[in-house]
């Protein structure tokens, strides 16, 4: 039975490379629906299909599905990132019935405010003052090239996924150093607009808590984790994950793991 939500985020699906999980997420767009779908930024990687263009049938049927969605009656919309910022140029026009815009402010069923927006514009506050470099775009796209390979190996001989690329970020301190500060001036943002929280993508590190009484939610990614942000009909936020070809609720708040 379809799962049914009043919103969901979705962001960093990067079609047009070999690295986008995007059969897991038809699977998982079949299983789930919602009343409003935020896509919230990298959907398609324009930047790395100047060199490297991977866009293939089931990267077309993703796009197809959400175009589905905007014209049976889901509201769509599109907030673009760094990887498919050309589309900013489009932002108050809509593409195939789906609006684009820059950042979006969305409001909870209880009155809560939070800002809906990619994530790169926090990119220079991050590295000010710091030795912090831009994360390292060309090792990164390695590591994803590699996993694919490995992972197309893997399920031949009838093995789940690996996730690599995750594994080894966990462990570089410059990589934790850089999320933690994102994670603190993505808050900030909000707390400046005047705001209760917010709404993002763009490190490919999903999560759900508070900071200082701020609500910073990532919704992850479809590289590396499989995950999206939903809210349930009462307004309750919910990570998700799709794992073993399953949909499963990985975090929900006003656990422990909301704490400051």
């Amino acid at each position: 039975m379809t799962k049914s939500y009043r919103s969901l985020w979705l962001s960093d699906v990067h079609l047009g490379t070999r690295a986008s999980r995007a059969s897991e997420l038809l699977n998982f767009l079949a299983e789930v629906s919602a009343d409003r779908i935020y896509l919230v930024g990298d959907i398609v990687d324009l930047e790395r299909m100047k060199s490297k263009p991977r866009f293939c049938d089931l990267h077309m049927q993703v796009v197809s599905e959400f175009v589905r969605l905007a014209k049976t009656g889901t509201e769509v919309l599109f907030i673009p990132g760094n990887h498919d910022y050309e589309f900013r140029n489009l932002v108050g026009h809509e593409l195939f019935g789906i609006p684009i815009l820059m950042e979006a402010v969305h409001e909870t069923p209880g009155g809560e405010r939070f800002l809906v927006t990619h994530g790169d514009l926090l990119d220079g506050r991050i590295r000010q003052g710091t030795s912090l470099e831009r994360f390292g775009a060309t090792a990164y796209f390695l590591l994803n090239e590699c996993e694919v390979l490995i992972n197309h190996w893997r399920r031949s001989l009838g093995h789940d996924y690996l996730t690599i690329s995750k594994s080894i970020k966990s462990k570089l301190s410059g990589a934790r150093e850089y999320i933690r500060r994102f994670e603190t001036f993505a808050a900030e943002l909000a707390r400046e607009r005047g705001l209760d929280g917010i709404v993002c993508g763009h490190i490919h590190k999903p999560n759900l808590r508070r900071i200082d009484g701020i609500l910073y939610a990532n919704d992850g990614d479809w590289v590396e984790h499989g995950t999206a942000l939903a809210e349930a009909p009462d307004g309750e936020l919910q990570l998700l994950t799709w794992e073993h070809n399953e949909l499963c609720v990985t975090v929900t708040p006003g656990a422990e793991l909301l704490a400051a």
